[in-house]
Parts: structure tokens; C-alpha cells; sequence
């Protein structure tokens, strides 16, 4: 069977953003999963290659790349057979999205290839079953931003209530990638079943605020706001050097700092780039006397999200 490659490409994001642990998140540009699909005819998926991640599995139904994928097929009652070529430049355990990204870009590039029977929005159910199959959760708060772009507020994964905002146009992120690997799933046993009300009284004033601030271009409420009762008290202690580079960036202008995800990657809104390149100097600073491996990225926030490349 001849058919045409389609390649497609899904950013990555930063979810929780604070102090909106699983509904907050926002997409980040050049930094993603790149998907090529084309029809075989074995009438299977098949995965015929994976770069960029050692470790990732091949069988289609253990992938979240071709779950995700699958899901759409089976929606639509497609048999013909897709193959796929997986490029991956977010790596597991990195605080960015990978699982989601991958979903995305499967979902995303299938739908390309059929002719797009799905809109955009339609295509999230989809994304959060290959997402469902990495966290064990169904939840949104990556999976929305990257296929949709920009910032999203995930009102209730059970009714995928999943809501778009504006923010401020030179609102800048940087963000620091020490190169551990933290698990969601086992960030999230760290967090424990409940939070004194005392501290959720702080938390939803907190995430009201953040809100406000965006919408409003309010960068003085946004730092206001970023302050995490719940996550970062106790996923913090994961990530090395977190209360220096904390401490540093805030210094050196960062509107605020906190976890990406799960971490161990951290990151930084800035109010500029200017304000953004002395934030990600600090970050700099700090990691350079450890033997550490670290990355860094600088950007504003990502507007597209998933997009066709060829």
C-alpha cells in the first residue's frame, strides 16, 4: 500500500503552575514530540521506530503514542493499518508533559491522516486515554494545553470541562530541567489523601488570584498568587538545589517560581525577555557549582499547540 507520511508535532507543557495542582497548564513551544503516521496494510498499528527515549515500549497497546491513537480508530471504526515513527524530545519524568505530548501527537496525527473527522477540541477524550494508560488517572491539565495551546483551566476531568484563558503577552517562562527523573506516580504518593483546611482556604484564594491575574495582566496579584500549599512543601525535597534556584530567581525578578508538574524541572514566569534572560542567569549560577547535567529553556507560552509540520 502507498501511502503518505504525515509527521505532526505536540509541545510540551507545565502543569499545577503553582498553586493549581491538576487543573492548571500551558503549553511551551520547541520542545515536544514529533509523530509521523501512514496507512499500512497489515490492518495493525505498528511501531517502526522510537527515538529520543530509551526504554519506551513497542507494543502498540502499552504505548501511549498508539493507545491514544487507537482510541480514535476504534471511535470511528477505521481498520486499516497505521504505522508510526515516534520522535521524542521531552523526557520522561522531566515535570513537561512527555506522556502527554505523546498522547497528543498520536491523536492528533491520526486525525490528520483520515482527514480530520475530529475538531481540535473533540480530539481531548482521545489524548486522555494514552495519558490514562501512563498515570493511571484521567486528567487533563497537561493533555488540554498541549493540544489545544496557550493556558488552560481544566474545571472537571470527569466531565472534560476544559476552559481556555487569555494572559499577559510578555509573559515569559524559563524553566530549569536537573537531569533526574522524578515519577508522577510517585510525586504523587508523596502528597498523601487530604490538606488541612487551613491550608485549602489559602490554596483557593490562591488559584482565584492566579486567575484574575492572568486575565487581567495583573503581574503583581500573579506573584501574589503563586504560592502552593499542597505540592511543592513536600516535592520540593525531590529536587536538587530547588530552595537555592527558588531564592535566586526571585532575586533576580522572577514574577514567581515553583514546580513544572511533578519536577524535577522548575520554572520561572518573568514579566519580559530582558527579565527572563537574568532569571535564567540565576538558574545558571546556581547549578554550575553541581555536578549536575541541567537544561534550560526560555520562550513565551506556547499559542498553537498540536500542529501538522509536513
Amino acid at each position: 500500500m502507498i501511502s503518505t507520511k504525515i509527521k505532526v508535532f505536540a509541545p510540551a507543557s507545565i502543569a499545577n503552575v503553582s498553586c493549581g495542582f491538576d487543573i492548571f497548564g500551558f503549553a511551551v513551544p520547541n520542545l515536544g514530540d514529533f509523530v509521523e503516521v501512514w496507512f499500512n496494510d497489515t490492518g495493525k498499528l505498528i511501531i517502526e521506530s522510537i527515538s529520543g527515549a530509551d526504554g519506551l515500549p513497542t507494543e502498540p497497546e502499552l504505548n501511549v503514542t498508539t493507545v491514544a491513537a487507537q482510541a480514535l480508530l476504534d471511535d470511528i471504526g477505521e481498520k486499516r493499518g497505521v504505522s508510526f515513527n515516534i520522535q521524542k524530545t521531552v523526557k520522561p519524568g522531566s515535570g513537561l508533559g512527555s506522556s502527554s505530548s505523546a498522547a497528543v501527537a498520536g491523536a492528533f496525527a491520526v486525525n490528520e491522516l483520515l482527514g480530520k473527522p475530529f475538531s481540535r477540541r473533540e480530539l481531548l477524550p482521545f489524548a486522555g486515554v494514552g495519558e490514562k494508560l501512563a498515570s493511571n488517572q484521567l486528567h487533563f491539565d497537561n493533555v488540554a494545553p498541549s493540544l489545544l495551546g496557550g493556558f488552560s483551566v481544566v474545571r472537571s476531568n470527569e466531565e472534560m470541562d476544559v476552559l481556555s484563558i487569555s494572559y499577559p503577552k510578555d509573559l515569559w517562562v524559563v524553566a530549569a530541567h536537573p537531569q533526574v527523573e522524578i515519577k508522577t506516580k510517585q510525586a504523587k504518593r508523596m502528597l498523601g489523601r487530604t490538606m488541612p483546611i487551613s491550608n485549602a482556604v489559602i490554596q483557593f484564594g490562591n488559584v482565584a488570584g492566579l486567575v484574575l491575574a492572568l486575565v487581567s495582566n495583573d503581574y503583581d496579584l500573579l506573584g501574589r498568587s503563586m504560592v502552593d500549599m499542597l505540592a511543592e512543601p513536600k516535592r520540593s525535597k525531590l529536587i536538587p538545589l530547588y530552595d537555592e534556584a527558588k531564592e535566586a530567581t526571585l532575586a533576580k525578578g522572577a514574577i514567581g517560581t515553583n514546580i513544572a508538574g511533578s519536577g524535577p524541572t522548575i520554572f520561572s514566569f518573568c514579566k519580559g525577555e530582558e527579565s527572563a534572560k537574568q532569571v535564567m542567569n540565576a538558574y545558571k549560577k546556581v547549578y554550575a557549582a553541581s555536578e549536575l547535567e541541567v537544561n534550560y529553556y526560555i520562550s513565551k507560552i506556547n499559542p498553537e499547540g498540536a500542529k501538522r509540520v509536513n
